[in-house]
């Protein structure tokens, strides 16, 4: 039986393109689902029902070809795309056709804003949020040394960079709720519990690109606000095969495993400290 386009509606509505961080991947998806209903459907039959010129869907979800924001609100009412999930495509078709940070930014932070309101709990919610902002992690961090206290007043003056103590003030209430700190009669104040800090698959990627563009940020902050005897910033270039890629991220993933395992070994902690590791391509391969 012949896909129809009120069939390719339903398949649309069924899926999500708040799962997705590229448009090509939510439309491919919406191709390859079609397929499997309807082994006839083609590139050419969804070109045509998305009403983007003969041949172009293929263009589009490979990436030889770009969206317009025009083209693309004219793709979600092909597709019967309504509300957050309509907004949300938008966005990241936006997002794709930005070209200055601050633009990438604000995409960015329209794109989380519709990710919270689609998430299906409170609790998915608050854990989303703990990964919206920096500061939560460094706070939580920063109570698990000796000597710290955790009154409002001394987290403000300790943190870097500087809070406002109403932020550190609101950042202690969403750790609490989260299960993240809580009172420890021995020690007379708040302390990190043993609650392990994760987030469902609903909320785990949109959160961590969150955290990750956050400590980027500070981690560029830090060439001019962190003296140099405080820091270790440094990178290399270098040619590699596809194999020696592939390679160089397995060793990441075992030095980042190391330093955690210093990290809770380690009885005499003194400091807090953000350790970034990245690794991308410098050329575009064509074809």
């Amino acid at each position: 039986m012949a896909l129809t386009k009120e069939n390719l509606k339903e398949i649309a509505r069924s899926l999500k393109a708040t799962d997705h961080s590229d448009y090509r991947d939510f439309l491919s998806l919406v191709y390859e689902t079609a397929k499997a209903q309807d082994p006839n459907y083609s590139y050419a039959r969804l070109s045509k029902d998305l009403s983007v010129g003969s041949a172009n869907a293929h263009g589009i979800i490979s990436g030889k070809r770009s969206l317009t924001v025009k083209a693309a609100e004219k793709i979600c009412e092909a597709l019967g795309m309504i509300g957050i999930q309509r907004k949300f495509f938008l966005t990241l078709v936006a997002g794709a056709r930005a070209r200055t940070s601050a633009d990438r930014d604000e995409v960015f932070e329209r794109q989380l804003s519709l990710r919270q309101r689609e998430l299906p709990n409170e609790l998915d919610r608050r854990q989303l949020a703990f990964f919206e902002h920096w500061y939560h992690a460094a706070i939580l961090e920063l109570l698990r040394l000796d000597d710290a206290e955790s009154t409002v007043e001394w987290i403000a003056e300790h943190i870097r960079p500087e809070l406002p103590e109403a932020r550190v003030k609101e950042s202690l209430t969403l750790l609490e709720e989260l299960g993240y700190l809580a009172r420890d009669e021995s020690r007379q104040r708040l302390f990190p519990t043993d609650a392990t800090i994760t987030t469902g698959n609903e909320v785990l990627s949109i959160a961590l690109m969150s955290f990750h563009r956050q400590m980027l940020k500070l981690s560029l902050e830090a060439l001019d606000t962190v003296p140099r005897e405080e820091r270790d910033i440094s990178a290399i270039t270098v040619g590699v095969s596809a194999a020696l890629q592939e390679q160089f991220k397995d060793e990441i993933v075992a030095l980042r495993k190391r330093f955690l395992q210093l990290s809770a070994e380690e009885k005499g902690a003194t400091e807090v400290v953000q350790v970034n590791f990245q690794l991308f391509p410098l050329i575009q391969r064509k074809g």
